[in-house]
């Protein structure tokens, strides 16, 4: 990161003055700090056996062969991930709407883990062109030719994608052994961190040093933590998008059930900076980029903070799988082309619902929760 050491200078006393005053940043005093986030042992999607067995389709440790490639291409671009969509899944849809955009650049590779937790088997399928394809095979094999692409009740299927790929599961009739009605939609992107709340921020603050909430210091060295040369099974990719529009700083607080509404409850760990310009020279690590990138875990769970006042929490994001419930009261679907004929989906080129504004928007059916993960962000 580039410290922008003016800015930060220029910011040294309102940095002191959210670690005291306006709201102690560890809800304690120093001689009483926070505990440590809670830490239980990675959840069982993440077991080295998966990877080492090749019991579910994963992708490399590292990331996909081609990840330098498109991180690259995004910055020489100059548009940054501007153009690559925010995730979004869509349960139980009552009217099916294109999640393809025709304009959208594929972004990053992740991982999408999904689990079964109906009492029917359903079938997975990659939407390319409105057509449904097996999501591990695709533009080769139908969802129904690929024993894969088939979850039975309790099962869980790890899928290697990339941001701006799109995914329908759809329900298999108990009666016919035929697909029916699609009980999720799903695309792959950024997580958009928003402002559920509606706090009025300044985007003019400057930014100010992370903290230390075990402390209560400012932490001087914040430059991003290496790679390391081997990950967990299963490492989830995640794009973060700032969509306040103000700096943020995000803490990770490991696997933290009930976030503070303000101060600290336990020893979270500065990650990385969200700046406000959707495009900077280099979109992943300058710090004033409004999109970061970090590798994590299911159940783990990362804690937006005003950067200006790290005591004010404006967001937060749990990693979790997307879980496919029953969905009784769907009626037939509108039926449309697909690459099985046993397979319906209406699907539309238009690219994705939006308001008046651009922004996405959901129907009352959807949750924000792309790679699974659970945001307070409602739309």
């Amino acid at each position: 990161y580039s410290t922008m050491a003016a800015n930060l200078a220029k910011a040294a006393a309102v940095g002191a003055m959210a670690m005291a005053g306006g709201g102690n940043v560890n809800n304690n005093n120093n001689n009483n700090p926070v505990p440590d986030c809670p830490n239980p042992r990675l959840a069982h999607y993440h077991n080295e056996d998966i990877c080492l067995n090749a019991l579910k389709p994963t992708r490399p440790s590292l990331g996909a062969h081609d990840r330098k490639f498109i991180y690259e291409s995004l910055k020489e671009s100059g548009l940054g991930a501007t153009l690559v969509p925010n995730q979004q899944t869509v349960v139980c849809p009552i009217k099916l709407e294109s999640l393809e955009n025709p304009s959208a650049m594929r972004g990053l590779d992740t991982t999408w883990i999904v689990e079964n937790t109906s009492i029917h088997p359903v079938v997975l399928s990659q939407v390319i062109d409105g057509v449904e394809w097996s999501p591990f095979q695709p533009k080769i094999l139908s969802p129904m030719d690929d024993p894969l692409a088939t979850l039975n009740p309790g099962d869980w299927i790890s899928v290697p994608t990339y941001e701006s790929f799109v995914y329908h599961v759809r329900e298999i009739s108990p009666e016919t052994g035929k697909p029916g009605n699609v009980v999720i939609q799903h695309r792959a992107g950024l997580v958009p961190i928003g402002n559920p709340n509606q706090y009025d921020c300044d985007a003019n603050l400057p930014d100010v040093e992370p903290v230390n909430p075990k402390t209560a210091e400012r932490k001087v060295e914040f430059g991003r933590t290496p790679t390391p040369q081997a990950r967990p099974c299963n490492t989830v990719d995640i794009s973060f998008r700032n969509q306040v529009g103000c700096p943020l700083h995000v803490y990770w607080a490991n696997r933290l059930d009930e976030i503070p509404t303000e101060g600290f409850s336990c020893g979270e760990k500065f990650k990385f900076h969200l700046g406000t310009k959707p495009a900077p020279q280099d979109f992943m690590l300058n710090w004033d980029s409004a999109t970061k990138f970090e590798g994590s875990y299911v159940g783990h769970t990362f804690v937006a903070r005003l950067a200006s006042d790290p005591t004010v929490v404006i967001d937060s994001y749990t990693v979790a799988p997307t879980k496919i419930i029953d969905c009784p009261h769907l009626k037939t679907q509108p039926v449309a082309s697909s690459v099985d004929e046993e397979v319906v989906a209406e699907v539309r080129a238009d690219g994705t619902v939006q308001d008046e504004e651009g922004d996405s928007t959901l129907h009352l059916q959807e949750a924000v929760a792309g790679l699974g993960g659970v945001s307070s962000t409602s739309g």
